[in-house]
């Protein structure tokens, strides 16, 4: 068991030798890869508008123009001022909310961008944002034309919310999809449940931490986990791998500490439009050094001991159709961390609160994201799920871009429709080794707000690894970690 709030030289009392960095170079570190002058804004990759067939135009995902803001985003509203302006760098928090919550960021008023719950968690749980102008993403281009060249092959039977004809890319240009869809949300999830980290997700150094609201870190559990993609590959081989009848493959295994050693799934869901067929989850159980199959109920079980199911694996893991109803109940801003910090897990500082810099672990309550993690305007669908009866929510809320499946901000409720566990994740652009371009969450805060306790995730998490293929990602890979 680890002491409450670990400092190093705790640690080091305790036999651990982290590998301390000198001063010069902990300085030479850039915090995060948008390091320029205040008001700096990221330009596509050749400096010009992004391709509007992708994007629209105006460009919906943050602020473009060749490195300067989009004076149609900035224009102020009629009426509005310039001493009615919040400038970037303000940390809105409990003593200063009521001030700027009437003032404008980039065109907006602060408080429309501030989410009913985030605005509870600022007010009376301490929630701390660090505000920052927004900024252009850039997907990767093969993933976007993937997507318009599927138009007029998917198909969407409204009947049994099934889609069929999707290959690679996007189920749906999100540029297509309108509030008055009565099947949006669907589509939007179908999105979300595509590939979008590129061909294999592979969460590196990835370790979760046990936060008590008032106590503080009690231990960390480090796994191990890669998802590989059976479908809707874009790494430059065949889009599909073997035949068509698998979706993705999954590895999670517990490493450390040698109690949950071990501890740990193999799952393969099944291209299954209709999620009649149960995914396949294995479960290696150290007591006799054995794999058991679980059953297709697994997906709504928590991960380890921790506070998220493996449903909550990116906010929300599980295809539409596992869920009663998904609709689109908004089209809105918000402020959400769509570029986290460069090192997310430095194990320079192994087994102490500095080996999360992006995780506030020393300020209370413990588990919201670090004061220098900045948080941004970003434009989002707002999205609502019914579960089956038989999962622990009676509804899940998420916060996704609109340009592309990526979540910032989730929300589930109990059985009475009260407000329980709130997903804060962090994300940032990463570039695999075949230079392929994905945003992907890189933190994840997971909060049980009726047991103020919280189990986050961290990891320093990379899009399309060298040489990973299928076979490295199999029952026996689980079952040669666990041992």
């Amino acid at each position: 068991m680890y002491k409450k709030l670990l400092t190093a030289s705790v640690v080091a009392s305790m036999g651990f030798a982290p590998m301390m960095a000198s001063a010069e170079d902990e300085t030479s570190l850039p915090l995060y890869a948008t390091d320029r002058d205040p008001g700096y804004v990221q330009p596509t990759a050749d400096g010009s508008k992004p391709n509007p067939v992708f994007y629209g135009s105006p460009a919906a995902a943050g602020r473009w123009d060749n490195g300067k803001p989009d004076m149609e985003v900035e224009k102020l509203p009629e009426g509005v001022t310039e001493d009615q302006v919040m400038k970037a760098g303000t940390v809105i928090n409990a003593a200063n909310f009521d001030k700027v919550k009437d003032m404008y960021f980039e065109g907006k008023r602060v408080g429309d961008m501030i989410t009913e719950k985030i605005e509870w968690m600022i007010r009376d749980k301490n929630l701390a944002m660090n505000i920052r102008h927004s900024e252009f993403i850039e997907m990767d281009e093969k993933y976007m034309q993937a997507t318009q060249d599927g138009k007029g092959k998917v198909k969407f039977d409204p009947a049994t919310r099934e889609v069929s004809g999707w290959e690679a890319g996007m189920f749906f240009d999100p540029q297509e999809i309108s509030m008055d869809d009565p099947h949006a949300g669907d589509k939007l999830i179908w999105n979300l449940r595509s590939p979008t980290y590129g061909a294999t997700m592979d969460l590196r150094h990835i370790s979760w931490v046990f936060l008590d609201g008032e106590e503080g870190m009690e231990r960390i559990q480090r796994w191990w986990a890669r998802r590989y993609y059976m479908e809707g590959r874009l790494d430059g081989g065949p889009l599909v791998e073997g035949d068509g009848d698998i979706l993705q493959k999954t590895v999670l295994v517990a490493i450390f500490p040698q109690d949950i050693k071990g501890i740990g799934i193999f799952s393969v869901r099944y291209n299954d439009p209709s999620a009649k067929t149960p995914d396949d989850v294995w479960a290696y159980l150290k007591s006799v050094r054995r794999a058991r199959r679980l059953s297709g109920n697994a997906w709504m079980d928590p991960i380890g001991g921790t506070v998220q199911l493996y449903d909550d694996w990116d906010i929300w893991d599980a295809v539409p159709t596992k869920y009663k109803d998904v609709t689109l109940v908004d089209r809105r801003y918000v402020f959400a961390i769509a570029h986290a910090p460069l090192m997310t897990v430095d194990l320079r500082f192994r087994n102490t609160i500095q080996e999360f810099p992006a995780v506030g672990m020393d300020i209370p309550p413990h588990y919201f994201p670090a004061p220098q993690v900045q948080w941004e305007p970003r434009e989002v669908w707002v999205i609502e799920g019914t579960p089956p009866d038989e999962h622990p929510y009676s509804k899940k809320v998420v916060y996704m871009e609109v340009d592309y499946p990526r979540p910032y901000l989730g929300e589930a409720y109990d059985k009475n429709g009260e407000f329980w566990k709130g997903f804060i994740f962090q994300n940032r652009l990463d570039v695999g080794d075949d230079g392929y371009k994905a945003l992907m969450p890189v933190v994840g805060h997971i909060i049980d707000f009726k047991a103020d306790f919280a189990t986050n995730w961290s990891s320093n998490m990379k899009a399309n690894p060298a040489g990973v293929e299928e076979t490295d990602v199999t029952l026996q890979t689980l079952i040669a970690l666990a041992r």
